[in-house]
């Protein structure tokens, strides 16, 4: 008898080990991640982001301040919302810096660290936001300190140079450190004093009281720059184009036509008994029905000349005063305005009243015109409600009538008479005799 065997179990084979990533991990998010600036060339080494009153809105904000150039705002650039952008922050040398980090410490016997922050290995910021430092004048940035603090205060009176500085520098401590570390910036100051400001003399000192009327005609000196530069699109197209675009006031129709025109250029109506099937099939028809396409009329109103001008000078100063000027300044700056001369603004502000009253009258056809329309539907709904109430009414009388019928009817109905003289044909009149 066969001996039964057991086999052995196969041995196990060992579980491979995970294998270990080479890749480094991205370090976490953090609160505050660099930012990407854009700023001038050639500046000095003393130059520095400083944060200083926003003239406008009294609120702190970011300026670049270089001693030989000037002051710069940032102006911020964002890709739409909808666009995913991200920027890739590096630095050129980032490389040979970390190299020569790294043999220094292996020659001072140190261990080496990885570094997983800082921008030696670049940076992904997650919005895409580029500031850009463009020029501003020093003459904005000092407007507070010059003028009223509400519109109904009463006259200023002439201050020192010295009077001024205290202002500035007890608004924020980085004007303070500007004006104590860099002397040109006094003159600076003193320089845009002079071109702004009426002054007396008081011994051997100069006294300082801001003129409204100066700050107008530098305002419209850095207007007519811009309008001469050109605006950017999306103010020319906001408050320049549209609104100087005339409304079209009423809508000049053709009568409907229908004519065959010949091979030779010759038309005849197409109705004409006269015209035989082969003329016709050697015809091309031409069908115009100019009531499809509305033609529209040409505007009632044109503009005049120079008043694209104006209305772009308008826009520069609007823009000015209501960015960089305080608000008691805003008020004081747009009355002088309009009762100022040079410019003369009066043709523009015509010119736009002539225009918003065809726009109101515009918008009274067009709504004229809207509520015919509907009339006319709401007229063509009530005939197709009456047709259906008719087709209903006929539809129900005929089965009341098939429901009092008798039965003798209903079989009669389905005899076959085809071929049979109806009742009515034995009781004519016979024909007489010839």
């Amino acid at each position: 008898m066969a001996r039964a065997t057991r086999s052995k179990p196969a041995p196990k084979e060992p579980t491979p080990e995970p294998a270990t990533s080479s890749t480094t991990p991205l370090p976490k998010a953090t609160t505050n991640p660099p930012k990407l600036f854009v700023l001038p060339k050639d500046t000095s080494s003393d130059a520095r982001i400083v944060t200083l009153d926003n003239p406008a809105t009294s609120t702190p904000s970011r300026y670049f301040f270089c001693p030989s150039k000037g002051f710069y705002e940032f102006t911020r650039i964002a890709a739409p919302k909808k666009a995913c952008r991200s920027w890739l922050i590096t630095s050129q040398d980032a490389k040979s810096a970390e190299e020569e980090g790294s043999q220094q410490k292996q020659e001072e016997g140190e261990k080496e660290e990885d570094t997983e922050t800082g921008l030696g290995n670049g940076y992904v910021t997650k919005n895409a936001d580029l500031f850009v430092a463009t020029h501003i004048d020093l003459l904005f940035l000092i407007l507070p300190a010059l003028a009223s603090k509400s519109a109904k205060e009463e006259k200023q009176h002439f201050l020192a140079l010295d009077d001024y500085i205290d202002m500035l520098s007890s608004s924020s401590g980085h004007w303070r450190t500007l004006l104590a570390q860099n002397p040109s910036l006094t003159a600076m100051l003193e320089k845009k004093l002079r071109s702004l400001c009426d002054t007396v003399d008081a011994g051997d000192e100069t006294m300082y009281r801001i003129s409204h009327a100066k700050l107008l005609s530098a305002l419209l000196k850095k207007a007519e720059r811009m309008v001469k530069i050109g605006l950017p699109p999306s103010l020319e197209d906001k408050f320049v184009k549209s609104a100087l675009d005339v409304p079209v006031m009423s809508i000049r129709r053709e009568e409907s036509s229908l004519s065959a025109v010949s091979e030779s250029g010759t038309s005849t109506p197409v109705g004409d008994s006269q015209a035989s099937t082969t003329d016709a099939q050697s015809q091309a028809t031409d069908l115009t029905t100019p009531d499809d396409a509305e033609l529209p009329s040409k505007p009632t109103l044109q503009t005049p000349e120079g008043i694209p001008h104006l209305l772009r000078l308008r826009t520069a100063l609007n823009y000015l005063t209501n960015s960089y000027l305080p608000p008691a300044l805003q008020s004081i700056i747009s009355t002088l305005l309009s009762t100022s001369t040079t410019p003369d603004f009066a043709p523009l502000t015509a010119h736009l009243a002539s225009i918003a009253k065809l726009k109101s009258e515009a918008a009274a056809l067009r709504s004229i015109s809207d509520n015919i329309s509907r009339k006319r539907g709401f007229e063509m709904d009530e005939e197709k409600m009456a047709e259906r109430e008719e087709k209903k009414r006929k539809k129900e009388e005929e089965e009341r009538r098939k429901k009092t019928e008798s039965l003798g009817v209903k079989k009669l109905r389905k005899v076959d008479t085809s071929g049979m003289k109806k009742m009515s044909a034995f009781f004519s009149v016979k024909p007489k005799a010839k």
